[in-house]
């Protein structure tokens, strides 16, 4: 077996997945590559890789009003992870307590370990 990371967007879970729990075998079109996977939904189909969700947490980013815009970026190092036992459907955004001016956090997604036989599926 391998552990491999997983990004598992919130829009992805939010318009089509299943939310899943720590412990549950789950089938993923994944793409990108080491260190880290993202499951693609709505790319080209392939094969599915198989696993066992080791462990799952939920990744909160801070954004900022970009200078002289209307348009937010990510903050450099700004990111939070708080472990679950099940991936939530939706996801908070902004998170709440956490706006200020021209500033706020949002969940983007999850972070889940998953054992994988080492052939991939």
């Amino acid at each position: 077996m391998a552990l491999w990371n997983v990004l598992y967007d919130d829009w992805q879970m939010e318009c089509c997945g299943t939310p899943f729990s720590v412990g549950d075998e789950v089938a993923w079109q994944l793409g990108g590559g080491p260190p880290l996977y993202s499951v693609e939904r709505h790319g080209d189909e392939g094969p599915d890789t198989v696993g066992r969700v080791r462990s799952i947490q939920v990744v909160t980013r801070e954004f900022t009003l970009r200078a002289g815009t209307q348009t937010f970026e990510q903050v450099a190092g700004a990111e939070w992870l708080r472990p679950v036992e099940k991936c939530p459907k939706w996801f908070a955004d902004p998170v709440e307590g956490c706006r200020e001016q021209g500033r706020f956090r949002r969940e983007v997604g999850v972070l889940v370990s998953l054992d994988v036989r080492e052939d991939g599926g």
